[in-house]
């Protein structure tokens, strides 16, 4: 059976989403926000950012079953991102994921820390300079 088009529709899937919609979907995904990439991916083509979003939801935001629960995904990718000198909104936001999912201010620090030995102490300084942003809002 075909499936009806019109705006009122709801998609099944992810690559029947309109542009709008694929930005909106990774908007609210990031609390809101997109980071400078996702932004970039959406003005070039939005279908970029759906593929890339798909590939992260499934990576990084699917539940469970996984080996490693959302808390340990997320400081892993705080490590990441700082060893690989990633942008530094993209340290904040996996930081405080974390902590969201439950990772103490000194998990976090030890995943920032971490990423001194592939990327070299000048990631780890470089993340200093976000450290307010992460741990601001702490209560």
């Amino acid at each position: 059976m075909p499936t009806n088009n019109t705006a009122t529709s709801t998609p099944t899937s992810s690559a029947e989403l309109t542009d709008e919609q694929i930005v909106e979907r990774a908007r609210a995904k990031r609390g809101g926000t997109l980071l400078p990439v996702h932004q970039l991916m959406a003005e070039v083509d939005p279908q970029i950012l759906r593929k890339y979003d798909d590939l992260a939801s499934d990576l990084l935001f699917a539940e469970q079953p996984r080996a490693l629960d959302l808390k340990t995904r997320y400081l892993v990718l705080c490590g990441i991102t700082t060893a690989v000198k990633g942008d530094p909104d993209g340290i904040v936001w996996s930081a405080k994921r974390a902590m969201k999912e439950g990772a103490s201010r000194r998990e976090v620090l030890e995943a920032i820390l971490l990423s001194a030995l592939p990327g070299g102490v000048p990631t780890v300084e470089e993340a200093t300079h976000v450290f307010g942003r992460i741990f601001d809002d702490e209560s």
